[in-house]
């Protein structure tokens, strides 16, 4: 049975194609949602782990390991805060940023939605501008969230009806 979620709910999308000083692609990516746990003021959601594609990546990219969580932020938490967080736990798990685009990483944490609140900052932009269009985050956030969880007027099924990646591979829990 599906924990229920409210529109106050943080949902976390991770992501990781290369390995870390902790492991391969798939360690760094347990090993992160644990650390968000203490983000939260219940234990988060957690959905499996999905193998895609690179999109809109360099060349040569590998395969990325995704994932979507469900955190309720603790009280007084706010958007800009949360991703601040979500960017400290990324440069533990190794990330570099170098300028490049969709490049390769050890550990990627995109805030998708904060609750109900809107942003659009050069900083940050919630709901994530991009999210309805990825395969590899709408399939693991409707599996923890349901398919008529809204995003931007739609619902997750709606949206992953219409997506055009390929289809992405579920790894053992």
């Amino acid at each position: 049975m599906r924990r229920k979620l409210t529109n106050g709910h943080a949902f976390v999308a991770l992501g990781a194609n290369l390995p870390s000083d902790l492991g391969n692609p798939e360690d760094t990516l347990r090993r992160a949602m644990a650390a968000l746990i203490p983000l939260s003021k219940h234990l988060p959601v957690i959905s499996g782990i999905y193998e895609s594609e690179p999109k809109d990546c360099p060349p040569g990219s590998p395969l990325y390991l995704n994932a979507v969580v469900a955190l309720l932020p603790l009280a007084g938490e706010e958007p800009l805060s949360f991703l601040h967080k979500l960017q400290h736990i990324e440069n533990v798990y190794g990330r570099i940023r170098t300028g490049l685009v969709n490049e390769a990483r050890t550990l990627d944490l995109d805030l998708l939605a904060f609750g109900d609140a809107v942003s659009n900052t050069t900083e940050l932009t919630i709901p994530h501008p991009r999210a309805h269009e990825r395969r590899f985050v709408l399939q693991p956030w409707m599996e923890i969230a349901g398919a008529d969880w809204l995003l931007a007027g739609r619902t997750l099924a709606q949206w992953l009806m219409d997506c055009q990646d390929p289809p992405l591979g579920r790894l053992p829990d």
